[in-house]
């Protein structure tokens, strides 16, 4: 372990084992500070833009860098690849694990606190981004932190159409690429092209995602924020897409049927979890990504029965459709 590990490892320390919200959100600016200043890039007045891909939108490094920042997703991202990788590592044994990280941005969030509890020669990254920037960025952030060691190998690539070298055995892929709902982003896509290509026994981050539709009372749900462990009641309408390691959907319509008499339960909205892996699981209003996504009101669609479609390629969304369409 070198100087800089030695140095970063305490705030390592308190992401993987901080029960303390306010204590982790600390750590993560006091880590901003040494991730802008090593790599030059820096989660400050968002100047750069987009990318956009066939898949969806892939975020600038700026908005990658203010990813860093949300508490409870890094927090529980890092950890559930902590206990990937420990798994791994008796699954494999005695293999040096090659960690694929498509979208890795100027800072490789999701990895880089993984230095200091495995050594170089256990595992392994592969950087891959779409932008040019973001990869000379986490390039310069590694050469200066004298982590260059960790680095396979850095690769410009589109996750949503790359093929893995088929001599290289990938034993985790890691991709936080969404927006709240699957909406814009390319996770969808980047799961449907890596995954398939993973050997037998490798694992996915985050390991599932799902989208759920329900309807919500917007008294109950605001009162929520100010009731420490209050979860409001809502009516569940059900689950409209699921993916992972080990479910990849074809795409097929969901049929949803909305209340004739909603009551309260005024608004529609879609649900968002993330399993990042084993245990860890961000649920709702945990961080940007798992903020309910209002998509209408109960007394437009009561009494009607909705097919709800995952649509994938430039403009990743849920379309909302009469039922009988389908015919």
């Amino acid at each position: 372990m070198n100087d800089a590990q030695k140095q970063l490892k305490p705030l390592f320390d308190i992401i993987l084992n901080s029960d303390s919200p306010g204590e982790i959100r600390q750590t993560l600016h006091t880590l901003h500070d040494v991730y802008s200043a090593c790599s030059g890039v820096s989660a400050g007045n968002i100047t750069d833009k987009d990318i956009f891909t066939p898949g969806g939108q892939a975020i600038s490094p700026i908005k990658a860098a203010h990813c860093l920042l949300e508490i409870q997703r890094t927090a529980k991202l890092v950890r559930g690849i902590n206990q990937a990788l420990l798994e791994l590592k008796e699954r494999f044994k005695g293999e040096k694990l090659n960690i694929l990280y498509a979208g890795c941005g100027p800072y490789a969030t999701l990895l880089t606190p993984l230095t200091c509890y495995f050594s170089a020669e256990e595992v392994s990254f592969i950087m891959m981004d779409i932008s040019e920037d973001a990869l000379a960025a986490v390039d310069r952030m590694y050469t200066s932190l004298g982590l260059s060691p960790y680095i396979k190998r850095i690769t410009l690539a589109d996750a949503c159409t790359h093929i893995l070298p088929e001599n290289e055995r990938i034993h985790m892929a890691v991709s936080e690429t969404m927006n709240t709902a699957l909406y814009k982003e390319p996770q969808v896509m980047i799961m449907k092209n890596l995954i398939p290509q993973l050997p037998e026994g490798a694992v996915f981050i985050p390991q599932e995602i799902s989208v759920s539709m329900q309807l919500t009372d917007p008294a109950l749900e605001l009162a929520s924020y100010s009731v420490a462990g209050m979860v409001p009641e809502r009516i569940w309408l059900g689950e409209l897409y699921r993916i992972g390691r080990d479910h990849l959907p074809d795409d097929s319509p969901v049929h949803i049927e909305i209340p004739e008499e909603p009551g309260q339960f005024r608004q529609v909205n879609l649900f968002t979890e993330i399993r990042a892996y084993g245990t860890e699981v961000l649920t709702t209003n945990e961080c940007s990504l798992t903020m309910p996504k209002r998509i209408g009101y109960s007394e437009d669609y009561k009494g009607k029965k909705l097919s709800v479609s995952y649509i994938s390629g430039t403009n990743p969304r849920f379309e909302f459709t009469p039922a009988e369409a389908d015919a």
